[in-house]
């Protein structure tokens, strides 16, 4: 078993960033003695988009240097896919779960149902109705990503525009940003909705790129001043639509980052505006520090929030491009 610095685990948590101790303590008895390499079962309600794929590294990643053998497991959105990988995560007795944008009704159940098992349990985006002791709820700032994104987006055209919204309901992150969005939207009465779209499924960027296509069709060049997209995997589809369809000049503004959308944002004449975001490989091994303080018989928030931060095109575009 690899030495812990409990320094790694509880200042990196803490700090959002990784941070070694002049001197590593100890390897927490409860760790050490472990029979076997600990197992911990990432479960995440989404497909493998770049976003999820950058949220897995950090947890398999983390759970390398700790020593750690992490699964993954992936459901597409699909709430009774995603619950059976719970329940046969909870059966096979993993010594820690993960849990990635469970939804109501069924999460708190399934939380109460592992550790009750005895798993320790850290989730990130996911709905748990109370304080479950033990558990870990952690979630993104959700209004300051809304506010810095869709507020670019006002700032930008001025108060008056006529936009497009893709989001979709019943995600926790969603139903928060969408909560925040409204109140914006009434602050900002020149800001017009046209058409609100979205799905989740295993194709997010496909299916978003046709829903997008079709508005596209039914509004005319000037009709649409933005795109403003809750989820990179929706604006990557919206890209997709603007660019086939000679339409950029509606730009796109959205909530969270991966590599693609840095690539997307830098290519000439390029309409993604900004992104706003927390980085996902950080959220990923920051979930796992949870989970091994937690092992480690070390206290752990009930609560903890990711801060956003805007990445503006001009901060990714060639400064000949300007």
């Amino acid at each position: 078993m690899k030495k812990i610095a409990l320094s790694l685990m509880t200042l990196g948590l803490l700090q959002s960033t990784a941070a070694l101790a002049t001197a590593p303590t100890p390897v927490p008895a409860a760790i050490a003695e472990h029979n076997g390499p600990i197992r911990i079962a990432v479960i995440r309600n989404l497909g493998s988009d770049d976003n999820t794929t950058q949220f897995v590294a950090g947890a398999l990643q983390e759970g390398k240097k700790l020593g750690f053998k992490i699964s993954t497991f992936l459901s597409n959105g699909d709430d009774a896919k995603f619950q059976d990988f719970v329940n046969q995560a909870i059966s096979q007795k993993y010594d820690g779960i993960i849990l990635s944008q469970g939804r109501d009704p069924y999460s708190t159940a399934l939380v109460k149902k592992a550790v009750d098992a005895g798993i320790k349990v850290a989730v990130f985006d996911t709905a748990v109705s109370g304080e479950i002791p033990g558990v870990t709820v952690s979630q993104q700032d959700d209004a300051s990503l809304t506010e810095l994104s869709f507020g670019q987006l006002v700032k930008d055209f001025n108060g008056k525009a006529n936009i497009v919204k893709l989001w979709v309901a019943g995600f926790p992150p969603m139903e928060r940003r969408q909560a925040a969005y409204q109140t914006l939207l009434k602050q900002n009465p020149g800001i017009k909705e046209l058409e609100s779209i979205g799905a989740v499924s295993s194709d997010v960027q496909g299916d978003t790129a046709n829903k997008v296509g079709a508005i596209l069709a039914k509004y005319p060049k000037g009709k649409i001043d933005a795109i403003w997209g809750t989820w990179d995997a929706f604006s990557q589809g919206a890209y997709k639509a603007l660019k086939e369809n000679g339409r950029t000049e509606i730009k796109l503004y959205s909530i969270d980052i991966s590599n693609q959308d840095l690539q997307l944002m830098r290519e000439a004449g390029s309409p993604w505006k900004v992104s706003v975001a927390v980085d996902p490989k950080l959220i990923g091994a920051t979930n796992v520090r949870l989970i091994a303080n937690k092992i480690a018989g070390e206290p752990t928030p009930a609560t903890y929030d990711f801060k956003a931060a805007a990445i503006p095109e001009r901060c990714w575009r060639p400064s000949r491009e300007r």
